[in-house]
C-alpha cells in the first residue's frame, strides 16, 4: 500500500489539452489577418506562443501580474508584425472562445474514477479563475475534485511557496509527507512541490528532458501510469 492520501493535479497540460485548445482559439481570432492575403496565421500564432511564454515565465517568478499578461500579449503580437488591432479587444474575443473549449486528456476520466474513491483530490492551477471554472464544469471533470486552488484566488501562485501554504490550510487532515502532485510543467508544478515540500510526479508524454536542479519523485508518459503506483 502507497503513502499517499492527498493527490494534487495541475489542470492545462495535465487534465486539459491546453495546447490544442489555445490553437483553436488563436486560428479563431487570427483568421481576419491571414484572409487580408498580407499575414500567416502560422506566424502570428508562432510569435504568440513566445510572448505569451516569457510573460508566464515571468509571471511565475512573480515579476509580473496576471493582468499585465492579458494586457499586453495580443498588443505585442500585433506590434511585432505591424497590425494595426486592438490587442485589448482581440484578449476579450480569444478569452471567450477558450472558456468554452475543455479538452479532455486521453486516460483523464478513467484514472480520475479510479482515484477518485481511494484519496482526497484536488486542483492546483495558474490559469485564470474564470476560464478554468468554465473548462473544469463543461468538461464535467470537477466533480472528481473536493476544491480548486486557482492562482487569482489564492492570492499566490505556483511554484511560490505561500501558494501551497494556501493550499493547505484548506485542505482538511492533508498530510504534506502523504500528498503527492500531478503535473507537466517542470517549473510551475514539480519545482513548485519541491518548493512544497511534497513528493512530485511528472507527467512527460513528450519525453522531455529533466531540467538541472530539479528533483523528480515519479515520471509518467501516460495517466494510466499513475494506477500502477497509486
Amino acid at each position: 500500500m502507497n503513502k499517499y492520501t492527498t493527490i494534487l493535479f495541475d489542470v492545462d497540460g495535465t487534465l486539459l489539452d491546453f495546447d490544442s485548445a489555445e490553437e483553436n482559439g488563436l486560428a479563431s481570432v487570427f483568421k481576419e489577418y491571414e484572409e487580408s492575403g498580407a499575414y500567416r496565421t502560422a506566424d502570428l500564432i508562432g510569435t504568440y506562443r513566445r510572448v505569451n511564454r516569457d510573460l508566464w515565465d515571468a509571471y511565475e517568478k512573480g515579476l509580473i501580474t496576471k493582468d499585465h499578461i492579458t494586457d499586453t500579449r495580443f498588443g505585442a503580437v500585433f506590434e511585432a508584425h505591424g497590425i494595426p488591432a486592438d490587442g485589448i479587444q482581440t484578449e476579450h474575443d480569444y478569452r471567450e472562445i477558450l472558456n468554452h473549449t475543455a479538452i479532455v486528456m486521453p486516460e483523464a476520466v478513467e484514472v480520475l474514477e479510479y482515484l477518485q474513491d481511494r484519496y482526497d483530490l484536488y486542483v492546483v492551477t495558474n490559469g485564470f479563475t474564470e476560464t478554468q471554472k468554465m473548462r473544469m464544469a463543461d468538461s464535467g471533470l470537477d466533480r472528481y475534485f473536493k476544491k480548486s486552488f486557482i492562482s487569482e484566488e489564492v492570492g499566490y501562485q505556483k511554484p511560490q511557496k505561500e501558494y501551497f501554504d494556501r493550499c493547505f490550510e484548506a485542505m482538511p487532515g492533508a498530510e504534506r509527507e502523504r500528498t503527492l502532485i500531478v503535473g507537466d510543467s517542470l517549473n510551475s508544478d514539480i519545482k513548485g512541490g519541491n518548493t512544497a515540500g511534497i513528493d512530485t510526479c511528472w507527467f512527460n508524454p513528450q519525453g522531455a528532458v529533466l531540467t538541472a536542479g530539479v528533483k523528480v519523485d515519479r515520471e509518467i508518459r501516460s495517466l494510466k501510469e499513475l494506477k500502477e503506483f497509486l
